[in-house]
């Protein structure tokens, strides 16, 4: 199935990147809407910030049939910090998207969600059912995100998808800040890691080249609603660090500082859903933390 003329916010970003190369194989074009310089040929690049209307409209084509909406502020510290800025972005941009899938006529919107919509959840596993209780700015902007891509679905019939990533790692993310590169710049000498409290605090991780193939198959899928793209297995930060330390041959080194406000306890993510709409997870992390070594160091 043909997704039509593609348009992928963030095109130039970590996920993104991935995204747009698979993309090509099943769209008449692609058209990229970042900050960034260009990072992948072929594509129709557009330098905009998605918080301004005006000129997102003046500049995007006139036919859009698929949005993949991947261009936000992902830092949760960050967001504490400058909360306006993270509500500019995620919330006030994904609002001029969805207005422009509205004006363009386009069929579907894909958005890069997180479970961080939930917050602290105490149930068990997370499901798409889980109350949305978000803890930061960071998890708000993303729970609005969804609401408002919720309600073009209802209102104007734009069909919306929302994937709720965990935590994504894999090539390409180098000048990210999250824990997986900052754990291999330490492994390279490059940088200190630091642990925020007892370390047994758990995430669930994910490799980017499944998460950027998952994107594509539920555009196909047609699904509308929260999907979770996880592993479906958590792992502490200390059990990181061990795995990591395997990966790269090195022995990282570590401190530890008080654990930091608004941080979630644990994850632990159901991705059944995602499995029965024909997702599949195929890279374990062992070899996942493997294939992100080798790019970090082949870009040192």
């Amino acid at each position: 199935m043909s997704l039509g003329n593609v348009l992928v916010t963030g095109g130039s970003g970590f996920i993104g990147s991935h995204l747009v190369e698979l993309a090509f194989e099943n769209s008449r074009n692609v058209t990229v809407v970042d900050l960034q310089p260009e990072s992948t040929p072929d594509t129709r690049h557009v330098i905009v910030d998605i918080s301004d209307r005006d000129n997102l409209f003046a500049k995007l084509p006139e036919t859009i049939d698929t949005i993949f909406h991947l261009a936000a502020r992902t830092s949760v510290l960050q967001s504490i910090k400058d909360p306006q800025g993270v509500f500019n972005t995620n919330v006030i941009g994904t609002h001029n998207i969805l207005e422009l899938a509205r004006a363009r006529g386009t069929r579907r919107v894909l958005l890069a969600s997180t479970n961080a919509v939930v917050g602290n959840f105490s149930g068990g596993k997370i499901t798409e059912t889980s109350p949305l209780r978000p803890l930061t700015p960071y998890g708000s902007t993303k729970a609005a995100a969804e609401v408002l891509s919720n309600a073009y679905l209802s209102s104007y019939g734009v069909g919306a998808t929302q994937l709720r990533l965990t935590n994504v790692y894999g090539e390409g993310m180098s000048k990210k800040d999250s824990i997986v590169p900052r754990l291999m710049r330490t492994a390279l000498g490059q940088t200190s890691f630091s642990i925020y409290g007892d370390g047994e605090q758990y995430r669930d991780y994910v490799y980017v080249k499944d998460v950027a193939r998952a994107f594509l198959d539920l555009a196909i899928a047609n699904y509308d609603g929260p999907v979770i793209i996880g592993s479906g297995e958590s792992v502490t930060v200390n059990s990181l660090i061990e795995k990591a330390s395997l990966a790269t041959g090195v022995e990282i080194p570590f401190d530890r500082i008080a654990a930091q406000p608004g941080e979630m306890r644990g994850v632990l993510v159901d991705n059944s859903l995602a499995r029965s709409l024909g997702i599949r997870f195929e890279v374990e992390m062992d070899e996942g933390l493997e294939r992100t070594w080798l790019d970090f160091k082949s870009n040192r």
